[in-house]
């Protein structure tokens, strides 16, 4: 029932992250007042946009080597994933702002 979570790979944690921003996105529908709403998924959403960009700036590289393949995950920046980054970051201070201000 838990292989899932057996075959979790921590060098991919940004699918993490990015999972669980869609979870508060989806739980913040659930809040009745609707500043709460909007700051909750400010947050949710925040934390998507720093899983993409991090996605994006932990591309996949595979190498070729004796006995089989080499695959790696370096953090080179990239001017999309930094934009995702910066978003991100943004997106979840106003969030808590705005939630905190509630």
């Amino acid at each position: 029932m838990l292989d899932w979570l057996k075959n979790f790979d921590l060098k991919r944690w940004w699918i993490a992250l990015i999972a669980v921003g869609l979870v508060i996105v989806i739980a913040s529908v659930a809040a009745k007042d609707r500043n709460i709403a909007v700051g909750i998924a400010g947050v949710g959403l925040g934390i998507v946009a720093c899983g993409f960009g991090e996605w994006m700036n932990h591309r996949m590289e595979m190498e070729f080597v004796k006995g089989g393949t080499l695959t790696t995950f370096p953090r080179i920046n990239r001017p999309l994933g930094f934009a995702l980054d910066a978003l991100g970051i943004i997106l979840i201070v106003t969030g808590l702002y705005r939630l905190f201000a509630s």
